[in-house]
């Protein structure tokens, strides 16, 4: 499957709300776009259905939580899914895909978003930064990136290999967490990226250590 530059372009949009887009265009206009936003979704969903698959099955990740294309009031300013280990969906660590505007995400994060009715802890989660340099050795950094949750997502982030050299950014980062997680993962911008499906499985094959190690 290839990600293509439509994926990321139907994403950019000035507003996305339907109250505000029932204003702006007619019925077959915002028909229009509802068609373009669920056909992009569907290759979406396929897309990680299809990396679900291609998975170790020693990962135990079957089901991943595919977001819909809308929460109702709004079309989404971004496609995401999340994949957790069968044995551990009710913990706030998952590994995740994302996709917006500006960048293709594969990525470790802490699921802020209705964390009391889930397990583990900030402090356990953000434990996993003394790990981050061990578990760096072993694999290719390039496109990887370290950020604050607090960060959006659509800001420039550090790389991960900046993060690394420094101890001064290191310092400077953990301050930026207010409180909060951090996410790290590959970001690949805007661009065609042929046989998608397997870039994918391998960095999440790549971030499988870091999650496996708050289990």
């Amino acid at each position: 499957m290839q990600l293509d530059i439509a994926d990321f372009e139907v994403l950019a949009r000035d507003n996305y709300t339907f109250k505000h887009l029932k204003v702006t265009y007619s019925v077959a206009e915002l028909e229009e776009i509802k068609y373009e936003y669920k056909k992009h979704w569907q290759k979406w969903k396929e897309l990680n259905l299809t990396v679900a698959t291609n998975l170790p099955k020693d990962f135990g990740i079957t089901k991943p939580k595919i977001e819909s294309w809308t929460n109702g009031w709004n079309l989404r300013n971004h496609f995401w899914c999340a994949y957790r280990s069968e044995s551990r969906q009710r913990e706030n660590a998952c590994l995740a895909v994302l996709l917006n505007k500006k960048q293709y995400q594969i990525y470790l994060m802490f699921q802020h978003y209705k964390s009391s009715e889930r397990s583990g802890s900030v402090a356990a989660y953000n434990d996993l930064l003394q790990e981050i340099a061990i578990w760096s050795q072993k694999i290719d950094i390039t496109d990887y990136y370290i950020w604050p949750q607090v960060e959006h997502e659509l800001d420039d982030h550090l790389a991960l290999k900046d993060y690394l050299a420094s101890e001064k950014l290191q310092t400077e980062f953990q301050a930026k967490l207010a409180g909060k997680t951090f996410q790290i993962g590959k970001l690949l911008m805007k661009a065609k990226y042929p046989q998608i499906e397997d870039k994918t499985v391998a960095t999440l094959k790549e971030l499988m250590p870091l999650y496996q190690a708050l289990g």
